[in-house]
Formats: C-alpha cells, sequence, structure tokens
C-alpha cells in the first residue's frame, strides 16, 4: 500500500511539473528572432552626420556596376556625401510615365517616370540635396510637354523634401558632348528663369567634354558611357558641384 502511494506521488508531481512547464512554454512566442530576425522592424540607426543626396536618373545615371560606381555617387562620394541612387533604365521626365509605360525588367516591373517614383522615394529618404539627371529618353514627346513635365516634376520635389537643394542635371549624352538633343540654350535659359524653379542649381558637365575625344569612354552600343566614362563624368559633374560650392549655394 505505501509503494502504491509513493507511485501516486511521484505520478501526481510530474503531472504538476508537466502543467508548469507547458504554461511556461505558452506565454513564448512561437518562434524566437534570430539576431537577423530582430532587426527587421527597427530603423537602423547611424551616427553618419553627412549630408546625403538622392538621385533621381535613367540608364546612363546607373552605371556600369554597383551603385557606388556611378557618376553621380562618384562624385558625391568626393564632396562628402552620402548618395542614394533611383536610377531607371528607358525612363525620364515624360518617358516610363502614362505615355510609354513599359516593362523595365521581370525583376523591377512596370517602369515609372521619375515624378512617379518620388513617393515612394519619400517613404525611404530625406535627402539633403536632390539632383534630377534626366531627358535623355524624353525626346518623342513635344519639346512643350517636356518642358511642363520637367518644371512639375521639380516642383514636386520642393514640395516632397522642401529644406533640400535640387540640382537639374542638363541632359546630354556622351558620343556627342555639344548635341543639345532637342533642349537648346533657349529651352534651357527658359527653364531656369521660370519661377517656379527658381533656387534651382543647374549644371552642365559632359559639354565640358565638347573638345575630347569621347569614343574610348563608350560603350558597345556607341551611346552610354563604359567604366572610364562614368569616371571622366564623374570628375566633370564633381568639378561642376564643387564651383557651386564655392559659390555658396551648395
Amino acid at each position: 500500500m505505501t509503494r502504491i502511494r509513493w507511485f501516486d506521488s511521484v505520478a501526481i508531481a510530474l503531472a504538476v511539473a508537466i502543467v508548469v512547464v507547458l504554461a511556461l512554454v505558452s506565454r513564448q512566442p512561437d518562434l524566437l528572432p534570430t539576431p537577423e530576425q530582430a532587426r527587421i522592424d527597427r530603423s537602423p540607426e547611424s551616427d553618419d552626420v553627412r549630408p546625403s543626396v538622392l538621385v533621381l536618373g535613367d540608364s546612363y545615371t546607373a552605371g556600369n556596376g554597383l551603385e557606388e560606381m556611378s557618376y553621380a555617387c562618384v562624385a558625391a562620394t568626393r564632396l562628402g556625401w552620402l548618395c542614394n541612387l533611383s536610377a531607371m533604365a528607358g525612363t525620364g521626365y515624360i518617358s516610363g510615365g502614362p505615355a510609354n509605360r513599359f516593362v523595365v525588367d521581370p525583376y523591377v516591373g512596370e517602369s515609372a517616370a521619375f515624378s512617379e517614383r518620388i513617393p515612394h522615394l519619400a517613404a525611404a529618404y530625406t535627402p539633403d540635396t536632390v539632383i534630377l539627371d534626366g531627358g535623355r529618353n524624353d525626346r518623342f514627346p513635344p519639346s512643350e510637354d517636356v518642358f511642363n513635365a520637367m518644371r512639375s516634376t521639380i516642383e514636386d520635389v520642393r514640395r516632397t523634401w522642401p529644406t533640400a537643394r535640387v540640382v537639374f542635371i542638363r541632359p546630354r549624352v556622351l558620343n556627342d558632348p555639344r548635341d543639345d538633343i532637342r533642349f537648346d540654350d533657349d529651352f534651357m535659359a527658359r527653364l531656369q528663369s521660370d519661377p517656379a524653379v527658381d533656387g534651382v542649381i543647374f549644371v552642365d558637365p559632359i559639354v565640358s567634354l565638347a573638345d575630347t575625344d569621347t569614343s574610348a569612354m563608350l560603350a558597345a552600343d556607341g551611346t552610354h558611357p563604359n567604366q572610364l566614362g562614368d569616371r571622366v563624368i564623374a570628375d566633370a559633374l564633381f568639378e561642376s558641384l564643387a564651383v557651386r560650392s564655392v559659390a555658396g549655394e551648395q
């Protein structure tokens, strides 16, 4: 009889222990997060106080490899800025938008003109400077439509990031630095004098190569810059921005 009671006591103790363990387990999450998972919902913290730049552009702007090696980001880094790049092939102030929407590739999906990308970018970035580098793909619409789209995009940038400086790169191509690709001096003068873009910094880096043989700087398609071309444009853009910085505009 004593042995039976001893087994009964052990059984009761085990049952109590199991209940306690189950109660403790039920309070834990189903999956304990790994260190990587634990970071998902936390905003990254950085003590980097350098000014940041956001560059909107096309395939020219994208460069030939890593984002950090694109000419805009190389120039920005030399100026001491943190660089963020939004470059989409075939796009511009109009191109890639409703006028001629297309699939960029299976991973990116549909194209988006510059102004269409701004709301998404606003959720991720608070840049000190925004650089607009497009127009090369906007040669198909009427010039007046492109003018209005450029002005409207600048206004969108200013509404979205009211404290950011805005830099507008005059659209040119490296294979013929003198070519204004439909956006001649009169077009640019009109844009620069428009009250809506007052205070925007206009730069024209590629024209500085007008007297240079650029044939060795071109990719196989004869239009886009190769790695050497990216480095040369980066130098020209750096010089353009540095000059404006000396003038107190950056």
